[in-house]
């Protein structure tokens, strides 16, 4: 994968986000704010043969999608420039929406030099609200939104995705460590979906001064 030694760069977010994700063979999916195209790119290389469709509002960025897209040689994978509050509904609806959205609230936190990292770590261009009211509008009827974000929002996510017909089915908390509390978690909600929830078992990343056996096959 490509991408600048200045500005936003990916971390280990996105794949565990794309391990998350269930799609069926015949199923499309989203994935908004791709940013160099890791998530659709990863999934493909990793035998995914569906529909990926990615959305990026930084040129930068979005050149950089196609780039890695072409290097990696992944033909089922597409990469398209703009603002998804504005033309995300020009592509259509799909099956499954992914995000790896940014989650520092605006005027909170450290704020991140440069402008690139600024829009992928802080709410300026895409807040929580507006992400869910735009997935639940791109969300076919029993179309799955896939989110990674700060375990400390669950409360707010819950509360705000009810409100736009998204109901939380699927849980997963992610820790640093065993005994530590929860840094992040990963939620399937489902368009159209009952109020049953299903609370997986913790994702640990570290366990005796290395990647846990888990995380160490999300990059084999």
């Amino acid at each position: 994968m490509i991408q600048k030694k200045k500005g936003y760069r990916f971390s280990m977010d996105p794949l565990l986000l794309a391990n998350f994700v269930r799609l069926k063979k015949h199923e499309t999916l989203l994935d908004v704010g791709t940013g160099c195209g890791i998530i659709p790119i990863y999934m493909a290389k990793r035998g995914c043969g569906n529909r990926l469709v990615g959305i990026e509002i930084q040129d930068e960025l979005y050149d950089l999608a196609l780039r890695n897209r072409d290097l990696n040689g992944c033909g089922n994978v597409e990469f398209f420039k703009g603002d998804v509050k504005n033309s995300g509904r020009g592509l259509g609806s799909f099956h499954a929406v992914v995000s790896n959205p940014p989650y520092v609230k605006e005027k909170t936190g450290r704020r991140s030099p440069g402008p690139s990292r600024l829009i992928a770590r802080h709410e300026s261009e895409l807040g929580l609200v507006q992400l869910l009211s735009v997935a639940s509008s791109l969300l076919e009827t029993r179309g799955r939104l896939y989110l990674i974000y700060p375990a400390k929002r669950l409360g707010e996510v819950v509360h705000e995705s009810k409100s736009r017909n998204l109901e939380p089915k699927r849980l997963r908390l992610v820790h640093s460590r065993a005994g530590e509390p929860a840094k992040l978690l990963l939620l399937e909600l489902l368009k159209g979906g009952g109020i049953d929830l299903k609370v997986e078992p913790p994702l640990y990343i570290y366990a005796d001064g290395d990647y846990t056996e888990e995380v160490k096959a999300y990059y084999a």
